[in-house]
């Protein structure tokens, strides 16, 4: 029997390409510095993923991206730095989709609907850096776990934004706390790494519809009342 893990790991390698040992270099032909740490970042990415960020040594991330253990020092200061640019590399863009939501001049509920595609999409495009960052992230301490948690706040307080607008301008259902909507919503994208296969028999878009829906279809004002009012 295949367990869950065996499934993920097989998601994950669909949707990461293999990696080579091709030494970066610059069209020149000299050294290229941006290239070399994205080749590391590259390497790491799939090393952790295959064999996880524990047992993985710098010494196979370097090999594995083509380049010396100087390189990789002159680039960051360790693993943990490393784990946290793969997490800050999805993050950074749902910000990004985050940021522009907001200030789009449109109605909340088209507000909302495309910001909710773009995420599902963003998780697609970035499956393998969610993989890894759910599955390692008990290893950020110190600095790059307060990092990481800034901006996982930032994220959680723009959704937020998002939902209250709908409620104050009364697209939204106010009887409902915005909060837990919050965390609800989000809380199924979370879990789209575990389930979610890039060849499977739904695509990200039609994926995006379902939630956009189940989503929608509680949220929207004038579509009845739950026992969900705020104290």
């Amino acid at each position: 029997m295949r367990t869950g893990r065996d499934v993920e790991d097989q998601w994950y390698r669909e949707g990461v390409p293999k990696e080579t040992k091709r030494r970066p270099r610059s069209p020149s032909g000299g050294y290229a510095p941006e290239e070399t740490r994205q080749a590391l970042i590259d390497s790491a990415l799939a090393l952790f993923g295959q064999k996880g960020y524990a047992v993985t040594s710098v010494q196979e991330i370097t090999e594995a991206a083509g380049v010396t253990k100087g390189a990789f020092y002159h680039h960051f200061e360790s693993k943990q730095e490393l784990l946290q640019l793969i997490h800050d590399e999805f993050l950074d863009y749902q910000l990004a989709l985050l940021k522009m939501a907001l200030d789009q001049d449109v109605d909340s509920e088209t507000r909302l609907r495309d910001l909710m595609r773009s995420l599902l999409m963003a998780a697609a495009k970035y499956m393998a850096n969610v993989i890894v960052f759910y599955q390692e992230r008990r290893h950020l301490t110190g600095p790059h776990f307060k990092a990481m948690k800034r901006k996982r706040d930032e994220f959680d307080r723009l959704f937020l934004e998002v939902l209250e607008r709908g409620i104050e301008d009364g697209t939204f259902r106010d009887d409902l706390d915005p909060r837990i909507l919050g965390l609800g919503i989000l809380g199924m994208y979370a879990w789209v790494h575990q389930w979610y296969r890039p060849n499977g028999r739904l695509s990200a878009e039609h994926i995006a519809d379902i939630f956009i829906a189940l989503t929608l279809d509680g949220l929207l004002a004038g579509r009845g009342s739950a026992n969900g009012k705020r104290s």
